[in-house]
């Protein structure tokens, strides 16, 4: 179990304990359980809408499939 500190934009929030694994999945779920989510944090990451997501003492490198050129539909004859 995993637990998670959020924030809204009117002051409010709290303290989620669950079953889910990464901050990542925390922010979708929270944004859509709550309006007005503006930030969440699990030990030293955080997520915010002014920063985006911030992992400390991660490497975070963008998505191999950035750099390749988009896939075209194979054809048919």
């Amino acid at each position: 179990m995993k637990s998670f500190l959020f924030s809204t934009e009117d002051d409010r929030g709290g303290v989620m304990l669950c079953d889910i694994d990464t901050l990542e999945e925390a922010v979708t779920y929270l944004g859509k359980r709550f309006s007005g989510v503006i930030r969440v944090e699990q030990g030293k990451d955080v997520w915010s809408v002014e920063e985006g997501f911030v992992f400390v003492d991660k490497r975070v490198s963008p998505p191999e499939t950035d750099s390749l050129p988009p896939v075209q539909a194979a054809q048919t004859d």
